[in-house]
């Protein structure tokens, strides 16, 4: 698995790539969420657009940053699914836990008007 790290508009957005399958890889991608969740970031952005599979491990890595990210009134944000993951979400019914968006541009404006709102 590939991590790319940008800022769109202020937002971290990760760039995923490959497959979510637990492991060193893994482990990497949740350090990389713990540094910017303990540096203060409240909303995250994951995109899925590259990304080819994802497994139990995987979502329980992710599930596991979204509590912290919640717990400290912000949320972990998926952009890109598609396919077998997007129907895995589906099935397992992810999907209506998760704050998921057609892409990043849609998961950004979303933040600013909620920003714009409180």
């Amino acid at each position: 698995m590939k991590v790319g790290k940008k800022k769109v508009e202020g937002v971290p957005v990760f760039e995923l790539e490959g497959k979510i399958m637990g492991g060193r890889e893994s482990l990497q991608l949740s350090e990389h969420l713990q540094s910017l969740i303990q540096h203060g970031e409240k909303n995250i952005i994951l995109n899925f657009s590259d990304v080819q599979w994802i497994n139990s491990s995987g979502i329980g890595l992710l599930l596991s940053c979204m509590r912290e990210l919640r717990n400290k009134g912000g949320d972990l944000h998926f952009v890109g699914l598609h396919g077998r993951i997007s129907e895995y979400f589906k099935i397992t019914k992810l999907d209506s836990v998760l704050k998921i968006y057609r892409n990043t541009d849609e998961a950004v404006g979303k933040l600013r008007a909620a920003e714009a709102g409180s």
